[in-house]
């Protein structure tokens, strides 16, 4: 038993003598993600791109509820028929609101997935190159529990995207 003991030990020993360290980075991508100067470039065409599109659902919202204060207001001076024909007329731009909203929220989320994905793609491209140019064997930027400041290269990260982006 003794012997086996000393076998073991002595086997442990060498390959803690040849264990290579591990360089680590760690990354925080919202950090990086938010505040490089593609993002706001991204955000701000996107804005430009869709406000005319929410000037004319928000005119619309104007005008059917200039229409409903119309109808209330005038309401006891229609006839049943007048009446039915307004209200139908409101309940339909409504739908027409809805209908336009809802498509406007679909072509904007699929912009700003569209824009993050090509960003993530160049993030990734700028990590892979600071990897290899210095050496690390695995950098993260998913949920960590805990990153000590030594391995936190995220200022790294954004001044390389900077550069870049000029």
């Amino acid at each position: 038993m003794k012997k086996k003991f000393i076998i073991l030990a002595t086997f442990l020993s060498g390959s803690v003598l040849y264990a290579q360290p591990v360089k680590i980075g760690y990354i925080n991508i919202d950090h990086v993600v938010t505040s490089s100067p593609q993002f706001s470039q991204a955000n701000d065409r996107i804005i430009t791109r869709f406000k005319p599109k929410e000037r004319n659902l928000l005119l619309l919202s104007n005008n059917i509820q200039v229409l409903v204060n119309k109808f209330n207001k005038n309401k006891d001076d229609f006839s049943q028929s007048e009446i039915k024909k307004e209200i139908n007329k409101i309940t339909n731009l409504e739908q027409k609101l809805k209908q336009q909203a809802l498509t406007l929220k679909k072509q904007l989320a699929l912009e700003n997935k569209q824009s993050l994905g090509k960003i993530q793609n160049l993030i990734n491209m700028v990590i892979r190159k600071i990897a290899e140019e210095q050496n690390f064997d695995l950098i993260l930027y998913q949920k960590v529990a805990y990153a000590s400041k030594k391995i936190n290269i995220t200022t790294l990260v954004s001044q390389k995207l900077k550069q870049q982006f000029k």
